[in-house]
């Protein structure tokens, strides 16, 4: 059964859906209040866990191992921008070559920190509207043979995401960096971000009518 959009309220803990939503029909104050808290780790409020079940079963058999870093950064760039089957960059659409990630690679980001490639692509599909959302290449990307790191510089957005509220996502720049395993495969992926998380949260929790 298809997951229903409501799970996506699940990964915001009942603390900060009472924040961010003050912050957003009070901008005086409220507002103020919730960007001060920017040194808070708002992924303990947030993580995308919550948002499905993982899919059972390993696709360690399948996995793509043997390839040379700057193959392997070409094929991650082009399912970050384009998706892996051409549905949109997979920062918001979740559609990526599973094959080049472990099961437990460990995604992290400003407002989220999960170890499961599963979860990591449910959590998008249900929350961004990709067809909406650019991603596009801002920078050269940087290979470290050293560290085994693939870092790309990206912009995404403006979008929209799948909230009854209709939420409008401005652009904003991140870089992220792949951490590639002794077999060949990613096993960690973390982001920062141009933007603050409790901007981004609060971002969130504005109805799209209220951001025009």
């Amino acid at each position: 059964r298809r997951p229903s959009k409501m799970r996506a309220l699940r990964a915001v803990s009942r603390v900060s859906w009472l924040v961010a939503a003050a912050a957003a029909f009070e901008p005086g104050v409220s507002r103020r209040a919730v960007l001060a808290t920017a040194g808070v780790d708002w992924r303990q409020f947030t993580a995308l866990a919550p948002l499905g079940p993982a899919v059972e079963g390993s696709q360690a058999s399948s996995k793509v191992d043997g390839l040379s870093l700057e193959d392997l950064s070409s094929r991650l760039v082009h399912d970050a921008t384009e998706g892996a089957t051409g549905r949109g960059g997979y920062l918001v659409t979740g559609d990526l070559d599973g094959r080049l990630f472990d099961d437990t690679c460990r995604f992290v980001d400003p407002t989220n920190d999960v170890a499961s490639l599963a979860r990591y692509r449910t959590a998008l599909g249900l929350l961004f509207e990709g067809v909406d959302q650019d991603v596009r290449l801002v920078a050269p990307v940087a290979i470290d043979a050293t560290r085994r790191t693939i870092t790309a510089d990206l912009r995404v957005g403006p979008g929209v995401l799948k909230l009854p509220w209709r939420p409008r996502i401005a652009a904003f720049e991140t870089e992220i960096t792949w951490t590639v395993g002794d077999d060949g495969i990613v096993h960690e992926q973390s982001q920062r971000w141009s933007i603050s998380a409790a901007e981004a949260l609060l971002e969130t929790f504005t109805p799209g009518w209220a951001s025009r």
